[in-house]
């Protein structure tokens, strides 16, 4: 018998069913969504790649013709909310001049201005190859390199997790072949 009813008294059922009015509007407040979990803790992790600088760029911050730097140390330095050294790690880069420093999980506010990105540095310390362990400036090697967001996070466990990133660092060679004929 239903079959035979006139479309329109159908719509109607259907409307009054749901609680829509007849343009599709819905009668009642649709609930708001739930804000998204906010974490609080964080488990940071710093990467980055270390080369050996090549003589034809040595003394700039090119890093056209570098090679990675296998061994290398770097030093990633975390300070917190007052400004003082709260956590540093010594990660040595593997066979590609990789490195990857973790840290333990850690409150956001613990960190130096609530963010990690602002309270970490990354420094060269050392390298193993003696003909390439000149200290060098390059991405603010010596100084202190910051971080940059990778976008690289995901939460889990109760805290999030979040890799940060250093530019290249580099070493150079102690001493190159002159550029000129003399």
């Amino acid at each position: 018998m239903a079959a035979c009813l006139p479309l329109a008294v159908v719509l109607v059922a259907l409307v009054a069913a749901t609680g829509a009015s007849a343009h599709g509007y819905s009668q009642t407040p649709s609930p708001t969504p739930a804000p998204a979990a906010k974490c609080d803790k964080v488990m940071l992790k710093v990467e980055g790649m270390v080369y050996c600088q090549s003589c034809t760029h040595r003394n700039s911050w090119c890093l056209d013709g570098a090679t990675p730097l296998p061994g290398a140390k770097v030093t990633v330095t975390c300070r917190d909310a007052k400004n003082r050294v709260m956590e540093s790690r010594t990660p040595v880069a593997d066979g590609n001049g990789y490195f990857l420093a973790e840290f333990d999980v850690a409150e956001k506010a613990d960190y130096y201005k609530g963010d990690p990105a602002k309270a970490c540095f990354v420094r060269l310390l050392a390298s193993p190859d003696r003909k390439c362990d000149d200290l060098t400036n390059v991405n603010y090697g010596i100084e202190g390199a910051p971080l940059r967001h990778e976008g690289k996070r995901w939460s889990g466990k109760g805290y999030e997790n979040v890799v940060y990133a250093a530019r290249p660092l580099s070493f150079k060679p102690d001493t190159c072949a002159p550029r000129g004929h003399y």
